[in-house]
């Protein structure tokens, strides 16, 4: 039975997956800093703002308790011009901060603001005045001194976020250059592995070519020298004549069945076969592989033998194509058949799942060969000699597994091959 087979080539999806998940973390990773560091950059105006209204209170606190000092050391000379202008002063600073933000704190310092000019313009009431001034010089200055310790408070705020700010702002910077150096580094491993893979889609269909032109090639041979023995035959036996068209007829069907098997992949995506899914007989499908490669078994010599249960076989699937996947493995037993020998094909169903064993009685495979007969074009030193496109095993493999089911192949302790497919019936049929 010939042993070579093609395989589609490896994927590299995985991988691909592998380097988009870790460009998507890189990118959410650089995201998550981008934030922290827009949060802080809002985080540091707001602490900004906050010193700078801070500061500015501070200084207004200073200004008001100098004014007040004034105030008290003007107020025992009673009313003047020096101490109205203390007084209109203090008012304009007292109005100033209220423009800065109201509360009732504030709204008190208007009320005394308003009471110390009354009192410096009544007559007497200089001691009154002189009480007043001091008791808003004393609550100034506890203003000037809570205001001073916010603003250092303020400002160690501020260096923390600016160093936050800081730190963060490099951490971006470097995951950046991370990121830009991983992507560069996935894009050229993506490059690469591509152009690996495109090399060898292109070394493989080389190879595929040059094989199928030298299987074409040999019934194409057989073909002309029969017709060629023919003609130069003109009164030749009707009977060797009859015998010479079984051969090209038979030759004929072969090529046919190559030729399909081609156009069925040609057709496909990436090389795989698109199936249909309709019921049908398993039975049936089997018989009709089986006398379609009989008269290609005839042209050499071996009998066929089928041995089948008479109930139907449900199943599911696409049966032109499974028919052509068990008729490529029939006639790959018949190439490596011995004359007058025998190929056995069975079909016993079990448990909801039916087995089709076609049992050659050639040569057989070594041992150590078995597990890489079905590898991509991968043939045996008895194939290699007898020719072959790496075709027929690769269809068989590829229909059997889109239906579910599964092939093997292992020799037999009477001699031979036997390639076994196990496929699923449909609804647990038996």
């Amino acid at each position: 039975m010939v042993h070579s087979v093609a395989a589609p080539a490896a994927g590299h999806d995985a991988a691909d997956t592998r380097l988009a998940w870790r460009a998507r973390v890189a990118a959410l990773l650089f995201a998550l800093l981008v934030a922290a560091l827009a949060g802080l950059v809002v985080a540091f105006a707001i602490s900004a703002r906050g010193a700078n209204r801070q500061f500015t209170q501070a200084s207004l606190s200073e200004r008001q308790a100098a004014v007040v000092a004034r105030i008290v050391a003007l107020a025992p000379a009673g009313q003047g011009p020096a101490l109205e202008r203390a007084l209109a002063d203090y008012r304009a600073l007292v109005a100033e901060e209220v423009g800065l933000a109201r509360g009732p704190t504030l709204t008190r310092e208007q009320i005394r603001a308003d009471a110390l000019v009354q009192l410096a313009r009544t007559p007497g009431a200089q001691m009154r005045l002189e009480a007043l001034a001091r008791t808003i010089d004393g609550q100034e200055n506890g203003e000037l001194q809570a205001g001073r310790r916010a603003l250092a408070r303020a400002g160690q705020r501020s260096m923390v976020l600016a160093g936050l700010l800081a730190a963060v702002a490099l951490a971006c910077a470097a995951c950046g250059a991370w990121l830009l150096w991983r992507s560069n580094r996935a894009l050229a491993a993506m490059v690469k592995a591509r152009t690996a893979r495109i090399a060898a889609v292109d070394a493989s269909r080389r190879l595929f070519f040059a094989k199928v032109s030298h299987e074409l090639r040999t019934p194409v041979a057989a073909v002309r020298s029969a017709a060629e023995v023919a003609l130069d035959q003109p009164d030749a036996d009707p009977h060797l004549l009859r015998e010479t068209l079984g051969h090209i007829v038979a030759q004929a069907g072969f090529l046919t069945h190559r030729i399909d098997e081609l156009l069925g992949l040609a057709a496909a995506d990436d090389g795989r076969l698109a199936l249909a899914s309709a019921p049908f007989d398993l039975g049936k499908v089997v018989a009709e592989a089986v006398a379609a490669a009989r008269p290609y078994a005839a042209s050499v010599d071996v009998a066929m033998a089928l041995a089948a249960p008479a109930c139907p076989l449900p199943m599911m699937g696409d049966a032109r194509w499974l028919r052509q996947a068990l008729l490529a493995v029939i006639e790959n037993g018949i190439k490596f058949s011995p004359m007058d020998s025998a190929l056995c094909v069975t079909l016993m169903p079990a448990d909801g799942v039916a087995e089709v064993v076609i049992h050659d009685r050639g040569p057989g495979v070594m041992e150590a060969e078995l597990p890489r007969i079905f590898d991509a074009y991968y043939q045996t030193h008895e194939g290699r000699q007898r020719g072959g496109s790496g075709l027929g095993l690769a269809l068989a493999r590829w229909v059997a597994e889109r239906h579910g089911g599964s092939v093997q192949a292992a020799n037999q302790p009477d001699g031979g091959c036997a390639i076994r497919f196990r496929l699923p019936l449909q609804d647990g049929a038996a």
